[in-house]
C-alpha cells in the first residue's frame, strides 16, 4: 500500500524524464463484494438545519453510502472525496487542525478501491446497515477504509455528516454550512467544573455529585446541545432507514438492506453519540465507539442495553483529556454505558485499548497525511498495523452481535493483534466496591486508591 504522496517516485519512459509522485492511497478491502460509494442527503423536516436561524429551513444531512457492489470498481477508483470538499472541506481541515494546506490537498488525489454508483448487490434476508458518524470538526469519508471494509464483507455504510460541527461542507442546494467552533462563553462553568471531577477525580462520592451538576448543565453548553443534536442525526437517519422514507438515489441501494438489522458506529464524538444513540432505537442491534468520550448525562452509570464495542487509543500515553489518569486500570469511560457496581461484568460490552495509538490515529488522516509529523499527531503504530487491528475487531464484533456469528470469532480478531489490550475498569471496581462497604451498617470501609 502507498501511503504517502513522496513514499514512491515513478520511473520515467524512456522517451521522457519527467516523473510524477504517487498519491497516498487505503488499504483494499478483502472482503467477497465489490465496493460501491453514492454520495446522498438526508432530510429531517422535524427539525432546522440550524436551531437559532428559523429562516435555515429543514436539517439537511449529507451523507456517503459505501454498499456490497456486483460490478468491478472502475479501474482508477472512485474519488476519496466529492468536487465541492475540494474548495469547502479540505481548507477547513487545514485551518480547524492547523495542518499545513500542502499537506491536507493531497486528500484531494487519493482514489478509492470503489465504485461510484456500481449496481448494488443482493442477498436473501438483506444486507444490515451501519450508520456511521465522524468525529468534530471532521468529515463523513474519515473512516473510508473502515467503510470499505465493512461493505466488502455485506454491510451498507451510511456515513452521515453533522453541519454546524463538521468540516465547512456545502449541501446539495449549494449553501456553504461553515463550521461553528466552540468559542469563549460556549460552556456553562458549572459544566466544566463537573466534567474535570468527572475526568480525574477519586472515588465515586465526587462523581455522583458532579454528576447531577452535569446533567443540570448539560442543555446550556455548547458541548452539551452537540452532543443532543449528533444523537438526534443519527435517530433521524436510522428511522429514515427503517421507514423506507429514504433519498431517491439511495432506494435501489436500501432495497438489498435489512432494515431492522442496524448497527450504530462512529469515531469521538460520533463514536459518543453512535454509542447513545443506539439504546433508543429499536432496530439498533449493536454500537460501536472509537475513542468517543461520553457525553450525555443519562449515559453514565447506566446500563447501554445494546452490545457495544469501544476501541480506545492509548492514554497511558497520550492522554486525550487535560488531567486524565494515564494509568491503565482506569479510562473516563470506565464511568458510561454499565452500572459503576457492575462495571467489567457485561459480557456484551467490549472495552478495548490500541497501544500505540493517538485520537486522530483512529481516521484515515494516519495513512493519507505525510509521515512528517506521524507520531505526534497520530501515535507510533504504523498505519497498516492500526487499520488492520481497527477493521478485524469492528468486523469480528459486528458480525457476531448484528450477523449471529459465533462470538468467539471475536476472541480470535482481538488475539491476531498484540497492539490490542482488553481494558477491565479495575479501579472502578474498587471504588464501587469501597461504596458498597461503607453502606453496610458496622463495617469497616478498605481503601482504595
Amino acid at each position: 500500500m502507498t501511503s504517502l504522496r513522496s513514499f514512491f517516485v515513478v520511473t520515467a519512459l524512456a522517451s521522457a524524464c519527467t516523473a510524477a509522485l504517487a498519491a497516498p492511497s487505503l488499504p483494499s478491502p478483502d472482503g467477497g463484494y465489490p465496493v460501491g460509494v453514492v454520495r446522498t442527503e438526508f432530510a429531517d423536516p422535524t427539525r432546522l438545519l440550524d436551531a437559532a436561524d428559523p429562516d435555515s429551513g429543514p436539517r439537511r444531512l449529507p451523507a456517503v453510502v459505501w454498499y456490497p457492489a456486483v460490478e468491478s470498481a472502475l479501474v482508477d477508483g472512485a474519488a476519496y472525496l466529492a468536487p465541492e470538499a475540494v474548495t469547502a472541506t479540505v481548507p477547513a481541515i487545514s485551518r480547524l487542525f492547523r495542518y499545513p494546506l500542502p499537506e491536507v490537498e493531497t486528500l484531494v488525489d487519493v482514489r478509492i478501491a470503489a465504485g461510484l454508483h456500481a449496481r448494488p448487490a443482493t442477498q436473501t434476508g438483506g444486507f444490515p446497515v451501519v450508520v456511521y458518524s465522524h468525529g468534530l470538526f471532521l468529515y463523513p469519508e474519515q473512516n473510508t477504509a473502515l467503510a470499505m471494509l465493512l461493505a466488502s464483507h455485506g454491510y451498507i455504510v451510511v456515513s452521515i455528516a453533522h453541519p454546524g460541527d463538521s468540516a465547512d461542507l456545502r449541501l446539495r442546494d449549494g449553501r456553504l454550512v461553515a463550521t461553528a467552533p466552540f468559542g469563549p462563553g460556549a460552556a456553562d462553568a458549572r459544566f466544566t467544573a463537573a466534567w474535570e471531577v468527572l475526568m480525574g477525580a477519586d472515588g465515586l462520592a465526587a462523581r455522583r455529585e458532579a454528576l447531577e451538576t452535569y446533567a443540570s448543565a448539560q442543555s446550556s453548553t455548547h458541548i452539551g446541545l452537540a452532543a443532543v443534536r449528533w444523537r438526534e442525526d443519527t435517530e433521524a437517519v436510522a428511522a429514515a432507514i427503517v421507514d423506507g422514507a429514504t433519498p431517491a438515489d439511495l432506494h435501489d441501494i436500501l432495497a438489498a438492506a435489512d432494515r431492522n438489522r442496524l448497527a450504530f458506529a462512529g469515531m469521538s464524538f460520533g463514536g459518543a453519540a453512535s454509542a447513545a444513540g443506539c439504546r433508543r432505537v429499536a432496530a439498533c442491534r449493536a454500537a460501536v465507539n472509537l475513542d468517543g468520550q461520553n457525553l450525555e448525562a443519562d449515559v453514565y452509570d447506566s446500563p447501554i442495553g445494546r452490545p457495544l464495542l469501544l476501541v480506545l487509543s492509548d492514554w497511558s500515553r497520550y492522554g486525550l483529556f487535560e488531567g486524565q489518569p494515564r494509568e491503565t486500570d482506569y479510562s473516563p469511560n470506565d464511568l458510561a454505558y454499565e452500572r459503576w457496581r457492575e462495571a467489567g461484568t457485561t459480557a456484551d460490552v467490549v472495552r478495548l485499548r490500541l497501544r500505540g495509538i493517538r485520537h486522530m490515529g483512529l481516521t484515515d488522516f494516519h495513512a493519507l497525511l505525510p509521515a512528517s509529523m506521524r507520531d505526534e499527531r497520530f501515535g507510533d503504530i504504523a498505519p497498516e498495523a492500526a487499520a488492520s487491528a481497527i477493521g478485524d475487531v469492528v468486523l469480528a464484533f459486528l458480525d457476531a452481535y448484528v450477523q449471529g456469528a459465533d462470538v468467539t470469532g471475536l476472541d480470535h480478531a482481538i488475539d491476531r493483534h498484540p497492539a490490542l489490550v482488553r481494558h477491565v475498569p479495575t479501579r472502578l471496581q474498587r471504588w464501587a466496591e469501597v461504596e458498597a462497604t461503607r453502606e453496610q451498617p458496622g463495617t469497616a470501609p478498605s481503601s482504595a486508591r
